[in-house]
């Protein structure tokens, strides 16, 4: 049924059961959520404008959806932010 996958038992240690681990080859975890660019570092000011605009966020809820919330707001900023000092897409 998964060809590009793999199936490994574990020994048994304290149980009387054995730990079955399933590994797939393939690596394809859709598109990914965010990138960086390696000369973003090398901007001056980039690392405080980083800084400036994760603290300016304010969102309510708990720390996994505030943190899910902030990120998406921080990557809108970051693709306007290369689009202008960059000028990539």
């Amino acid at each position: 049924m998964w060809p590009m996958s793999k199936q490994y038992v574990q020994p048994r240690v304290v149980l009387d059961h054995c730990t079955l681990v399933v590994k797939s080859m393939v690596k394809d975890w859709g598109p990914k959520p965010f990138r960086s660019i390696d000369a973003w570092l090398l901007e001056l000011g980039f690392k405080e404008w980083v800084s400036n605009r994760w603290n300016s966020f304010s969102i309510q809820g708990n720390n996994i959806s505030k943190l899910k919330d902030k990120l998406k707001m921080f990557k809108f900023d970051l693709k306007v932010w290369n689009r202008e000092v960059f000028g990539f897409k």
